[in-house]
């Protein structure tokens, strides 16, 4: 579920769909992605998300790390 999770972040961050909000839409849908199959999201939101989605958007970030972090590793 966490590999689906990051996918869906990096697509919606980097697809620019919207005029502003993407980030927080990308987090939001993963979350409730995560909730809705019993695998809860293993961080807090706040500073630290935000920095990490920002490092999706910059692509300084890759799945496997996107993963690793919203399961907590």
């Amino acid at each position: 579920m966490f590999n689906h999770a990051a996918c869906l972040i990096t697509g919606l961050t980097r697809a620019h769909a919207f005029a502003s909000g993407n980030r927080r839409t990308a987090y939001l849908v993963a979350k409730s992605f995560l909730e809705e199959n019993k695998s809860n999201l293993k961080v807090k939101d706040g500073e630290e998300a935000i920095a990490v989605l920002k490092r999706v958007r910059e692509g300084s970030i890759n799945e496997k790390e996107l993963k690793a972090w919203l399961k907590g590793d």
